[in-house]
């Protein structure tokens, strides 16, 4: 999300503040909402709860990129889910930031990741974020198409498209839906919920409590030692291209990578080249 995500340096402490000293590096990716000013400034204010180091080494503009997507993924399969290794996790629609970051986080987990995609394009792109199978489907067909070689344990739709009441008959007993997209209805066998013992969630990061950001942002850190959080960029613009950049947002006209993915949006205080 535009404006929610900053990487920067401490240039002074509130009265009270403690654990950051002026010169740090920092990131936070909950600037913008719940009254907080948001990350398209020069200067900007953040709670120290919200504040986090910036793992060393890491480079600003690739970690920016990922950060509200990685949130996101581990409030989704770790806070939400309860994902476990060695369960099969299913991404519906992975070429998004959103996709990208659950299966990095699926696979850092050690379940056995399924992303589902309406072309082949950046098939080999998910294989090296972490992808086990890679299936091209539609999103009506998409999670049948899934549950090809067996039902699911953990169902993420990033889409909002698939048909939820017919997903649950793909879902291996005591499964899980988590849904982060979409505003339709469905018509629920709640026996079947209730029988195979079936658990259906929303999730919106924006409800995530400091602590649950917090512990996010230690996950992101933990996996930066490891295997860095990537999510693919597609442009990086200036401060002063900010409308443009809502623009592209607004029309639903994210660039394509590459790697046939669609690429975050980056603003930077001076004109940077991917």
């Amino acid at each position: 999300m535009l404006g929610r995500d900053l990487v920067g340096t401490v240039i002074a402490l509130g009265e009270g503040a403690a654990g950051f000293a002026v010169g740090d590096a920092v990131w936070t990716n909950s600037a913008g909402y719940g009254g907080r000013a948001g990350a398209t400034a020069e200067l900007v204010p953040v709670e120290q709860d919200r504040l986090y180091p910036l793992p060393e080494g890491a480079d600003p503009v690739a970690f920016v990129a990922a950060v509200h997507a990685g949130a996101t993924a581990h409030g989704v399969l770790v806070g939400r889910a309860a994902l476990q290794p060695g369960e099969k996790l299913t991404v519906i629609g992975g070429t998004g930031a959103i996709g990208q970051a659950l299966i990095q986080v699926g696979a850092a987990v050690g379940a056995r990741v399924v992303a589902t995609v309406r072309d082949d394009a950046a098939s080999d792109r998910l294989r090296e974020l972490g992808a086990h199978t890679v299936v091209v489907a539609g999103a009506p067909d998409a999670v049948a198409a899934a549950a090809a070689d067996g039902p699911l344990d953990v169902l993420v739709d990033t889409t909002g498209r698939i048909d939820t009441a017919a997903a649950l008959a793909h879902l291996a007993p005591r499964g899980r839906v988590v849904l982060v997209a979409g505003r339709s209805r469905a018509d629920l066998d709640l026996w079947e919920v209730e029988t195979r013992e079936l658990v259906i969630a929303g999730f919106i990061m924006s409800a995530m409590t400091a602590p649950e950001l917090a512990a996010a942002a230690a996950w992101i850190d933990g996996m930066h030692r490891a295997r860095p959080l990537t999510c693919d960029i597609g442009e990086v613009l200036a401060f002063a291209d900010a409308r443009r950049a809502h623009e592209l947002l607004d029309a639903g006209a994210l660039p394509r990578t590459r790697y046939g993915t669609i690429g975050r949006i980056v603003l930077t205080p001076d004109p940077l080249t991917p």
